[in-house]
């Protein structure tokens, strides 16, 4: 990202945050299992996930939002994490992921992708 941002004014980088924030997710087509759905929500409640990544799994400040995201992505990423190929700045994912089995893997993913991408209001 920075041989992009490089050449951007104080102004422009504002004026581009302003557009991101703007923008509302929205979720991304998937085939869920409601039942591995239904597991992946007790796992997320019993390894923690809503403590960093707040209830909803939507996220905050540098803690990112796993709701709505793409299933395969979920997947493969928690996979990472498992697997010790994907990193995190400080290796919470990477410990808290390692007591979960290739089934609890599909099931939280299953969960997270069907959770609204934002808080309803």
């Amino acid at each position: 990202m920075s041989p992009f941002a490089a050449n951007l004014s104080d102004a422009d980088m504002g004026d581009l945050a302003v557009f991101y924030a703007a923008q509302r997710p929205e979720p991304r087509p998937a085939e869920t299992d409601p039942a591995k759905a239904a597991a992946g929500r007790q796992l997320a409640q019993q390894h923690h996930c809503v403590s960093c990544h707040r209830p909803g799994l939507v996220g905050h400040e540098q803690i990112p939002r796993l709701a709505g995201q793409d299933l395969t992505y979920l997947v493969k990423i928690l996979r990472g994490f498992k697997a010790q190929t994907a990193g995190d700045l400080d290796g919470t994912m990477t410990t808290a992921v390692q007591p979960l089995g290739e089934a609890e893997i599909e099931n939280l993913a299953h969960y997270m992708a069907t959770l609204p991408p934002v808080p309803a209001r």
